[in-house]
């Protein structure tokens, strides 16, 4: 058996899993260092590609095997089929997406190698986000997972996902990125299972460390939450990745180390998927399967985008 069927066999039985969020076209720009005001800066490589949360976990999910679909609001413009077209070819899942006819969204990046930093201009405030209204249109006995964004507006669709787990035996799983504007979130923390911390919204809190973070998030929760807590994640790149699991225990899983970053991109976005991939398909522990996502995110910042990572030489042993 080769490695595909191998990983579509990893897959056999389990259900569809959901990325809800947002799919942009992102144009990409490689530049030796970063361009000063009135001096212009020759561009290494230009690229335009699918991006957006929600598409590139998708994205890492499908390369892994899993039968996956995306919730997000489409643009009609005929700009946006390069979007589209990949999708398609991929086998990523959109028919259940709602459309509209604004231009579409796209994140002007600036990949620089001096610095080897990525600096994200996203222009997507004015496009449309995806209602509950959309989503009750979805039949949930087709999912086994679902992955939120983290928007505010998610609440009301996280608690139509908690009102089908509360009337059915089979559960879906609910997990949430939380990147930034923590303060409007809690009640969304009570509806997932799973929630996926950035160290920029750490730094944020002037929470210097993963331990610091987990702690006073600990803390945090211990006020704020009344029904439910997550199994949370910080992930924090080459200082890997801190957990603290319902009841309070922290842990940290080292990152896997590099020779060379390439691409950093979607780096986020492959640990997330990745973590998705081992827990709920390899049915891995959270430990495991973060020890597992460090690993094949920080394969995927050997080369550019997503496609090499189900091509490790050597698979992170789960």
């Amino acid at each position: 058996m080769d490695r595909c069927d191998r990983r579509l066999s990893y897959a056999a039985g389990k259900k569809k899993v959901l990325c809800v969020g947002n799919a942009v076209v992102d144009c990409i720009s490689i530049v030796n260092k970063f361009p000063k005001v009135m001096k212009p800066e020759r561009c290494v490589k230009g690229i335009w590609q699918r991006g957006g949360k929600a598409a590139n976990t998708a994205t890492v999910l499908r390369n892994l095997g899993m039968n996956v679909e995306i919730f997000v609001m489409l643009s009609t413009n005929p700009m946006f089929r390069l979007l589209l077209d990949d999708l398609r070819l991929r086998g990523i899942g959109i028919d259940n997406c709602p459309r509209h006819e604004s231009n579409p969204p796209f994140s002007l990046v600036f990949l620089t190698r001096d610095t080897k930093t990525c600096t994200i201009t996203n222009c997507t405030s004015k496009f449309p986000y995806v209602t509950l209204e959309d989503f009750k249109k979805l039949d949930l006995n087709n999912y086994g997972w679902i992955h939120f964004r983290g928007r505010p507006s998610d609440e009301a669709m996280m608690k139509h996902v908690a009102a089908h787990n509360a009337m059915h035996k089979e559960k879906i799983f609910v997990s949430m990125e939380v990147v930034s504007d923590l303060d409007n979130l809690w009640p969304m923390l009570e509806c997932c299972d799973y929630a996926f911390f950035s160290k920029q919204l750490a730094f944020q809190y002037g929470w210097q460390r993963p331990r610091d973070a987990c702690r006073c998030l600990d803390e945090m929760m211990g006020f704020r939450l009344t029904n439910k807590r997550p199994y949370v994640l910080f992930m924090w790149g080459k200082r890997g990745v801190g957990l603290l699991d319902n009841v309070g225990n922290y842990l940290r899983v080292r990152a896997h180390k590099i020779a060379r970053v390439v691409d950093a991109l979607g780096a986020g976005e492959a640990f997330v998927g990745a973590f998705i991939y081992a827990l709920y398909v390899r049915e891995r522990t959270a430990t495991i399967a973060a020890s597992f996502a460090n690993r094949m995110a920080a394969h995927k910042c050997t080369k550019f985008g997503f496609d090499h990572m189900a091509n490790i030489l050597v698979e992170p042993p789960l």
